[in-house]
């Protein structure tokens, strides 16, 4: 059932599992009966207690510059720090690559309730303004040592590029962006896919240590950037020796990096890599990183219309386990559609067990696009989040686990309406909600971040961020 656009309503749900569509601009009241209910949800309705899952717009497109598809918001990241979660997530998508502007939704509540914003300095249509026209790609991170949340972007204009990163003492008022790196475009970008984590380790001796690590086109390698003072002054890049990466830097695919930190400050560094999943590794802070160590053969399967790659996510326990989580096709007949698969290591990163499906749900459908992480205050406590895809339309999804992966919970639905592709932003690469989706522990909570759409207005899509908060 929806609510209507031309007035506040009062909705009632039934005694079955009700999927309610609130989303219509005014302050609705829901309250839902009996069964397994999913609530899509402005920021400012009421709902009530008996309805189990609570999706939330957390931000809407503003811009109305004419190179952008309006409205839409895709490719979110988060990020959390006790009970503050900073979402982070590209605004006015443009066909051609990047979009108008970074927005962001932090909560200080563990994903209850949302004050958004946009990042200032980064493009002309930010405020105050920037030098570059376009942006893209965010990711974001929090530095416990130097108290500063730190979101990072790849900035775009027609001579050159840069790694940008925004500095934040409460993820509410940002800094100018600090420049990391700049590069002059030769063509194609010679900068892309960049990622940020920080050294929270209690223990470790490089504490404060944050790293920004991209797919580096004037070295055809992973380059890692180092800072050591909350993201105000970033070292210079350093690759592995073996040009980690390189075969997917030339191939069809980015290698999609995305840096985890050990207990110990060991940094994990997994990247796609044509037909297998690696990473390489630093012991020393950042100052040199290993040869490429392989993790487990990956084999993309085909997404349709839908923009998907086998871009691995990742993280660590409290423990020291590893996990990534990629795409694959592997476990079906023909490489027809892909399955979500995990592979762990104990031992910093050096070995990993052999790929393993996670259930996901009905084998008919094709699942797409992970976010994952482990819980800091429970090692054993895991959270996976994803699309499924079924005759082009799309749902998202959720499922957990308590036992470190050994089992998971039945998936949990998160969106109240399927949604065809053609409601979702297109570009040069097919119809785009993003290249990842995220999920982070805040308080004990999990608090996925994923993007949603609405049938358009004409030639305006109503694609955006939302998040939930989950007890379990």
């Amino acid at each position: 059932m929806a609510a209507s656009g031309a007035s506040a309503a009062t909705i009632h749900g039934t005694k079955r599992a009700d999927r309610i569509q609130a989303v219509n601009g005014v302050r609705d009241r829901i309250s839902c009966g009996a069964g397994s209910d999913v609530v899509t949800a402005d920021p400012v309705d009421v709902v009530a207690a008996n309805c189990e899952v609570v999706s939330r717009r957390v931000s809407n497109d503003p811009y109305r510059n004419p190179e952008s598809q309006h409205q839409t918001e895709v490719e979110p990241d988060n990020f959390a720090a006790g009970s503050t979660v900073v979402d982070v997530f590209q605004v006015g998508r443009i066909f051609g690559g990047a979009a108008a502007n970074i927005g962001f939704a932090t909560s200080r509540d563990g994903g209850r309730t949302w004050r958004r914003g946009f990042l200032p300095g980064l493009t002309v249509n930010s405020r105050p303004a920037g030098d570059f026209p376009v942006v893209s790609d965010p990711s974001v991170a929090y530095d416990a040592l130097h108290r500063t949340w730190l979101v990072v972007s790849l900035a775009v204009a027609g001579d050159r590029s840069a790694i940008l990163v925004s500095r934040s003492p409460d993820g509410l008022t940002w800094s100018a962006p600090v420049t990391a790196t700049l590069a002059p475009t030769l063509g194609p970008l010679l900068l892309d896919k960049e990622w940020i984590v920080c050294d929270n380790g209690a223990s470790s001796p490089f504490r404060g240590h944050c790293y920004v690590s991209y797919s580096d086109f004037r070295t055809l390698a992973i380059s890692t950037q180092v800072s050591t003072d909350g993201g105000a002054t970033w070292g210079a890049p350093v690759g592995p020796p073996d040009a980690a990466g390189r075969r997917s830097i030339e191939g069809s695919f980015a290698p999609g990096v995305q840096p985890v930190v050990e207990p110990d400050g060991t940094v994990l560094n997994p990247y796609f890599d044509q037909d297998r999943m690696a990473l390489i590794r630093s012991t020393d802070g950042g100052a040199t990183w290993s040869a490429g160590i392989p993790i487990g053969p990956a084999r993309p399967g085909p997404s349709g219309r839908l923009r998907a790659g086998p871009l691995p996510v990742a993280d660590v326990g409290s423990d020291g386990t590893a996990y990534v989580v990629w795409t694959d096709c592997g476990l079906r007949a023909s490489c027809t559609a892909n399955d979500m698969v995990v592979s762990s290591s104990r031992d910093g990163g050096l070995t990993w067990t052999a790929p393993a499906a996670i259930p996901t749900g009905a084998r008919s459908a094709d699942y797409e696009l992970p976010g994952f992480a482990a819980d800091p205050a429970n090692p054993r406590r895991l959270a996976l989040v994803f699309y499924s895809q079924v005759r082009e339309r799309l749902d998202v999804w959720l499922v957990a686990s308590t036992d470190g992966g050994s089992t998971w919970t039945r998936p949990r639905r998160l969106n109240a309406v399927t949604f065809p592709l053609d409601w979702i932003s297109r570009t040069s690469g097919g119809r785009m909600v993003g290249d990842y989706m995220s999920v982070a522990f805040a308080g004990g909570r999990i608090v996925p971040v994923f993007v949603l759409a609405l049938k358009p207005r004409g030639s305006t899509f109503q694609e955006a961020a939302y998040s939930t908060s989950l007890a379990r």
